[in-house]
């Protein structure tokens, strides 16, 4: 399944979930029935802020509307790790992976074999990893 059907898929799983009508989803969305119909049915391509505006809607991360489950909840063994990387001039990014290949010119960051931020190995200060605390911690 794509990224968009996989989002398609979710925007009727949590509608329906609700009890929900595309009539009822559009009055809280503000999206016209016709494209919550279109959408769903995969005649009308899903755009990053029709995933912003219907995660918003269900109370989810546009994340998780990509996922198999987008109310699932994520255990701490299931989270990505996060990374704090600062380069000179003081700039900090956070940033998901799952792993870090430090190369002599370019340090790159990966996310389930997607690559997820690269930046010039010299320019690098510090790379330090972000660990959550559990949620009965």
């Amino acid at each position: 399944m794509t990224p968009a059907e996989r989002v398609a898929a979710n925007l009727k799983l949590l509608r329906t979930r609700r009890g929900w009508t595309q009539a009822e989803l559009a009055a809280n969305s503000g999206a016209s029935e016709n494209r919550i119909w279109g959408l769903e049915v995969g005649r009308r391509r899903v755009t990053v802020n029709d995933l912003a505006q219907f995660a918003e809607v269900f109370g989810v991360t546009p994340e998780r509307m990509l996922s198999n489950d987008p109310e699932a909840e994520d255990t701490i063994e299931e989270r990505d790790p996060v990374y704090e990387v600062t380069v000179d001039g003081g700039l900090t990014h956070s940033v998901n992976a799952g792993t870090v290949d430090t190369g002599e010119t370019w340090t790159a960051f990966y996310l389930r074999g997607v690559q997820t931020f690269l930046a010039p190995t010299a320019r690098i200060l510090g790379i330090r990893l972000i660990t959550e605390e559990g949620p009965d911690a």
